[in-house]
């Protein structure tokens, strides 16, 4: 009597493992991956990029774990945008060769987006770049506005540049030679098929070293610049150099009372 032990080489079964995988953050997500093979195959998941694996333990606490989970299966409860990437699933048994599965977790939510500087001052006649950070996913359309209505277009005026890498996208707006008709609020927004973020940037004229205190321009707190009227700036300035004439005499007229008392 003879036994024959026949080695099978590992085999994934695609019609019972997962393939791409689109979720809404906050919901929970799992990857399947079953093999076949003799001896039976072991499975485990890495992180395409050697990346630890982003899990969560109850329901806010996230934490990583090493880069491999010996599971046919891999959970993510309560998905965070952090866990979305590639997966790879590996089957082996010591037959080679061992087989391996790619699988990408996508987490789906609106944009956010954030301005690192809301308040923005530059000199007359400088280039001065206006910075927005987003994260979405999916990819987002991203556009400036001037005022809440002007579209701004890449040209000579301003130059639009953005960078993306997985669900973050960097965003600026130059623009070329500062002038005072660039003055006002500008809005970086971002929209895709889930929602619309935006935020707002102020840009004001910084008024050189040594400038006139009368000079017709005024910056406000609030980062707008405000034109005042030369007439009444310098009918201000008469009226209290008239008043100055009148100090003596009021000056002697109160010490007349004080003495009377």
């Amino acid at each position: 009597m003879v036994c024959v032990v026949l080695a099978v080489p590992p085999d994934i079964i695609s019609s019972e493992s997962s393939a791409d995988l689109h979720v809404l953050e906050g919901d929970n997500a799992t990857l399947h991956c079953k093999a076949t093979g003799h001896p039976p195959p072991r499975v485990t998941w890495r992180r395409e990029g050697n990346d630890s694996i982003l899990l969560r333990r109850g329901t806010k606490e996230l934490y990583f774990v090493p880069n491999v989970v010996n599971s046919s299966s891999l959970t993510f409860w309560k998905t965070d945008r952090q866990m979305m990437g590639a997966f790879l699933c590996i089957a082996s048994n010591d037959v080679p060769p061992a087989v391996s599965r790619r699988v990408q977790l996508n987490i789906n939510f609106a944009p956010h987006i954030e301005a690192p500087n809301q308040l923005l001052g530059a000199p007359i006649g400088t280039d001065v770049k206006l910075e927005c950070n987003v994260e979405a996913f999916p990819n987002t359309i991203n556009f400036w506005l001037k005022n809440g209505q002007e579209m701004l277009l890449d040209g000579a005026k301003h130059a639009i540049v953005e960078h993306r890498k997985n669900y973050k996208v960097y965003m600026s707006l130059l623009i070329r030679s500062f002038q005072e008709d660039d003055i006002g609020v500008y809005n970086c927004v971002s929209t895709n098929s889930l929602g619309r973020a935006e935020s707002t940037i102020r840009l004001y004229v910084i008024k050189p070293a040594g400038e006139s205190p009368l000079s017709n321009r005024v910056v406000n707190a609030g980062g707008l610049e405000s034109r005042g009227d030369p007439s009444r700036s310098s009918a201000s300035a008469s009226a209290y150099t008239g008043w100055l004439h009148f100090l003596p005499v009021l000056s002697a007229a109160g010490a007349a009372i004080c003495s009377c008392r």
